[in-house]
């Protein structure tokens, strides 16, 4: 069966021979509800509504998004592959799309989320006009929402000292040299040269397709190795937990500096921000999302004063998109004085 959607025939499954009454009423019951949905403006341009398997089942869309997902293994799209596999109903037609975003809301995700979701979905439906049309608002976030201030910083630091130790000198390197998230994970102690006060930022342990835990090696987000300089404060910290690390027979030349408590496997991103999370709540802080550790690292080292090209260099990012995002608010404001 053939059906003409903006001038471009598409295929229908196989209904049968044309001499068969029953496959004749089967095309006709289909071709009805194709003429009603359009009339009614509910025609799904992709005709996977009309197709003779279950009616719950968009085999097609979930094939495209696993294939998307095999090619770009990054969270944010395997995010959205698990929230529509989730869903488990077909999402073509206009009505069909908004039943979908009214689960999501009620899911309870973000608007940026759910724009996020639909922007996948655009991208293994081109053609869907209904989709292209699905405009979701976010509010603008606060400029200074993702920096927490020094004080925080502090009071969180001291908290994870004391209820979190294990964790802590992984947050305290964290906020202390805005490394990627993957980058801190796959951190190895090859990579920690003591002697010359640096890390060496060659590799990263990124999210394997949309497993939260499994990791495969990778090299860096630009593809080029960078020096990222140690405080002697870090340097005492690291020093002390690789003896602690030597102390439970772990590998300290070539193993992973920072892993779990309990399987000594590595570190994932819904770990860390449960633990980022919870200590913030304990010190009365509004818990700020993962990515707010980074974020405050490098507004603050630019409100102090520092080059904003020596800090892209060292935060592995081009200057101007560096002053673009990173250059927020952080109470660190220096005043000049004429006397």
């Amino acid at each position: 069966m053939r059906v003409r959607v903006n001038g471009i025939d598409q295929r229908l499954h196989r209904l049968g021979r044309w001499d068969d009454p029953l496959a004749v009423a089967r095309a006709q019951v289909i071709s009805a509800q194709i003429w009603s949905d359009f009339q009614s403006g509910d025609l799904d341009p992709t005709l996977q509504k009309y197709q003779t398997h279950s009616a719950s089942e968009d085999v097609d869309l979930l094939k495209a998004l696993k294939a998307l997902v095999d090619r770009q293994p990054y969270g944010r799209v395997a995010h959205g592959y698990c929230v529509i596999q989730r869903y488990g109903h077909p999402i073509r037609s206009a009505v069909e799309i908004g039943a979908f975003l009214t689960w999501m809301e009620a899911e309870g995700l973000s608007a940026s989320t759910r724009r996020s979701v639909v922007g996948l979905l655009r991208r293994v439906q081109p053609h869907n006009v209904a989709l292209q049309e699905v405009q979701i608002k976010v509010p603008a976030r606060s400029v200074q929402h993702e920096v927490l201030s020094k004080a925080e910083i502090q009071k969180v630091l001291k908290d994870l000292q004391e209820h979190e130790n294990w964790f802590y000198v992984c947050f305290a390197l964290w906020l202390n040299t805005g490394l990627r998230n993957s980058e801190l994970i796959g951190l190895t102690w090859d990579a920690v040269h003591l002697q010359e006060g640096e890390l060496v930022i060659s590799k990263t342990l990124r999210r394997n397709g949309n497993s939260n835990h499994r990791r495969v090696w990778s090299g860096t987000k630009t593809g080029r190795s960078r020096i990222v300089p140690l405080t002697e404060h870090l340097l005492m910290l690291l020093e002390h937990h690789r003896e602690a690390m030597r102390e439970l027979n772990l590998d300290v030349e070539q193993g992973l500096v920072f892993v779990t408590p309990r399987s000594y496997g590595n570190l994932y991103d819904g770990l860390l921000e449960k633990v980022w999370k919870r200590s913030q709540r304990r010190v009365g802080v509004v818990p700020r999302r993962l990515y707010a550790v980074r974020h405050s690292f490098l507004s603050h080292a630019l409100a102090l004063g520092n080059s904003p090209a020596d800090l892209a260099s060292m935060a592995g990012h081009r200057t101007e998109e560096l002053l673009k995002t990173y250059a927020k608010p952080t109470g660190r404001l220096k005043l000049p004085c004429w006397a």
